[in-house]
């Protein structure tokens, strides 16, 4: 920002799946400093937690339908995420969905 004399940076679909963008980006204009990537267990932590909040705001048919998509970004680039996209693509229910991400979480441990 200070070599280009830009006043805000769009961060568009860099946000989805990765809600860490934005106090990384934050930490960096503080600090000059670059965070790790969250882990594995964060994301699927995070995953699980979005989920919560879908269900809670949208019920359980559109939840589940719509947590698919966002699942998708969440995994992108873990071992073993388009077998675990899959799965989860066909889960039809919340408790398949929470099954099949706590499973993931302990392979993951």
């Amino acid at each position: 920002m200070k070599e280009t004399g830009c006043g805000a940076v769009m961060v568009g679909r860099g946000a989805q799946g990765n809600p860490w963008i934005f106090p990384q980006i934050r930490h960096y204009l503080a600090t000059g400093e670059v965070l790790p990537p969250p882990t594995a267990m964060e994301r699927y932590e995070q995953m699980l937690s979005h989920f919560e909040a879908l269900l809670a705001y949208k019920g359980e048919y559109i939840g589940v339908r719509e947590m698919r998509s966002h699942a998708s970004w969440y995994t992108h680039g873990l071992y073993g995420s388009a077998a675990l996209r899959e799965r989860i693509n066909r889960a039809a229910s919340a408790d398949e969905f929470r099954s099949i991400v706590r499973d993931m979480m302990d392979k993951a441990r």
